[in-house]
């Protein structure tokens, strides 16, 4: 291939990647680290309805926006 073709595809796919964001997807191990919580704390909120995310089989899958929802509405209490 030409250097050129391959300059404009790097081009492409970096303006691509730019413009489509990855959302980060944590199990639930990783999603109650991210929180700073256990994972016996953090079980306890997702039973209540405190915490939001994706159910696949038996997996329990959480992304960046359900936590910081989380935390927001936990910031909103302690106010």
């Amino acid at each position: 291939m030409n250097q050129q073709v391959i300059d404009e595809l790097r081009e492409r796919i970096a303006r691509l990647e730019a413009a489509s964001p990855r959302q980060r997807v944590y199990n639930l191990t990783q999603a109650a680290a991210r929180l700073n919580m256990s994972v016996s704390k953090f079980r306890a909120e997702l039973s209540a309805g405190r915490i939001c995310g994706k159910r696949s089989g038996r997996i329990w899958m959480f992304t960046d926006p359900d936590l910081e929802t989380y935390i927001a509405a936990q910031s909103e209490d302690a106010a």
